[in-house]
């Protein structure tokens, strides 16, 4: 059993070549990334998915932390309302 440290590796170092390749290849991938780590096959596919985005560097303490956003903030759209008034 691997720990999280590995899996991160794991999952850092195949996410570049997984959204690359072709789909036959990604399926193989897929396959060989669930025997390693144990994740769902869902589960496992959003993960090779994302796309790290990164939004900068701050140094706290002598520590350089970077900071990651995984998705970009949309606004919900308000429903119309259907009652009309007469």
């Amino acid at each position: 059993m691997l720990t999280m440290r590995q899996k991160k590796a794991i999952t850092k170092e195949l996410r570049d070549r997984y959204q690359r390749t072709s789909k036959k290849e990604k399926i193989m991938m897929l396959n060989e990334f669930i025997r390693l780590t144990g994740y769902n096959r869902c589960y496992a596919c959003q993960i090779l998915k994302k796309k790290e985005r990164l939004l900068g560097y701050l140094n706290i303490a002598g520590k350089r932390i970077k900071y990651i956003t995984d998705k970009k903030k949309t606004k919900k759209k308000k429903k119309k309302s259907m009652i009309k008034m007469f």
